[in-house]
């Protein structure tokens, strides 16, 4: 039984991309066979890749123009394509703007029934964090990289939203390296003050400290470089979540459509 595991991906592009733009993109797509080397060995790791425009006559394309095979020796160099080549990465957020759909099917030839592969989970590790202006930059160091979502109307007041998306980590593990944050201090539900900590140009709520909980804080995990990958983890206050959280992709699905700003 083979573990090679052939990533298929198909994109169809935006009209409004120029020709430059597309040949750039893909000639960029192309050099990641050679550029894309795992750090412990300096060698590239993809088996091959194939790629080219659709010429099948069957009117079955469903819009997609172009279509890209990649092979790996394993499911653990997929991962690390997918979710640490510092190549790769870079290669996905500067593509983004050109594509307007896609699809990706990742196979084993031969294997027919069997469950799906899982998602990696996120490494732990020093974290860079930073806030909207850049003032203020910081890292922090998490073992298990996920979001706790906390409901509590002070949360959502302090950021505005319907939830905040945290870790508690001991105080040692925060290192501020650029900025000096203010700080804003209110008496929390348990009659002890609580002080926040933020930027004092822009008002990035970086992290805070309950009296009560020692050399622990919180941390806001969202301004966190890769936050928006990390996964929820738990939640807590659940008795302030608003009605319409759970439900939410399905409710904005029936209502307005995307705004970009």
């Amino acid at each position: 039984m083979t573990s090679v595991i052939t990533h298929i991906v198909l994109f169809k592009y935006k009209p409004s991309i120029t020709w430059s733009e597309f040949e750039a993109h893909f000639d960029t797509f192309l050099a990641l066979k050679h550029k894309c080397v795992k750090p412990d060995t300096g060698r590239p790791y993809m088996k091959s890749m194939k790629a080219g425009k659709n010429r099948s006559w069957e009117d079955f394309s469903k819009g997609m123009t172009h279509g890209f095979v990649l092979e790996f020796e394993n499911q653990d160099d997929l991962d690390y394509y997918l979710t640490e080549d510092p190549v790769h990465l870079k290669f996905s957020r500067d593509a983004a703007p050109l594509i307007e759909d896609s699809v990706v099917v990742d196979i084993q030839d031969g294997i027919l029934f069997a469950p799906r592969f899982k998602k990696p989970a996120m490494k732990g590790g020093n974290f860079h964090g930073s806030c909207h202006c850049g003032d203020c930059t910081w890292t922090a160091e998490i073992t298990t990289p996920q979001h706790i979502l906390c409901h509590c109307d002070t949360c959502k007041k302090l950021g505005g939203g319907p939830f905040s998306m945290n870790q508690i980590i001991h105080k040692d593990q925060l290192k501020i390296l650029t900025g000096t944050p203010s700080r804003y201090t209110y008496t929390g539900a348990s009659g002890n003050p609580v002080h926040c900590y933020f930027c004092p140009r822009c008002t990035s709520h970086i992290y805070h400290h309950q009296a009560v909980m020692g050399d622990q804080i919180i941390i806001r995990t969202i301004l966190l470089e890769g936050g928006s990958k990390m996964q929820p983890g738990g939640e807590i206050f659940a008795e302030g979540k608003l009605g319409w959280v759970d439900a939410l992709r399905g409710v904005l699905d029936r209502v307005t459509p995307e705004v970009k700003l």
